[in-house]
């Protein structure tokens, strides 16, 4: 059975479209979702260099990175809760995308961890993305990959 639920976010389509995903379940299984965003260090992906643009934030601004998660976190949390998606929560850590899904999802005894996955070319696409494939691969619980 299905009582918890983790979805791992950066904001892009592929992302959301697991947000959706794990929102619908989480109504329909009536369990709790934790939305989490990992920030790699000095990394920072496409959609959110974007984001900072549209909000006028300089990236040289110190916790750029934290702000623009909670940016992407806020709206994923709005995006599930429109679902009908309860106990929802969000949260940001820092470190290795793959290795930190997988701690974060054993520390709060996730039954399942959702996420997306983005095509990255016109080969790349046939295939999982990278963090997506190493979740699945080192997990030991259940993992589902949107695409």
């Amino acid at each position: 059975m299905i009582k918890k639920i983790l979805v791992a976010t950066d904001g892009s389509p592929a992302a959301n479209r697991a947000i959706d995903l794990a929102a619908d379940m989480a109504v329909k299984y009536e369990c709790s979702l934790t939305i989490l965003n990992v920030v790699r260090d000095m990394q920072l992906p496409p959609e959110l260099v974007k984001m900072a643009t549209v909000e006028n934030i300089s990236l040289r601004d110190a916790g750029l990175l934290k702000f623009l998660a909670e940016k992407v976190l806020t709206k994923a949390a709005e995006r599930a809760k429109k679902k009908g998606a309860k106990g929802v929560r969000t949260t940001v850590v820092q470190g290795d995308p793959a290795t930190a899904i997988i701690k974060q999802a054993k520390r709060r005894n996730a039954d399942l961890i959702i996420m997306g996955s983005r095509g990255l070319g016109k080969v790349k696409e046939l295939f999982l993305g990278s963090v997506s494939r190493k979740v699945c691969n080192l997990s030991l619980m259940n993992c589902l990959t949107v695409k």
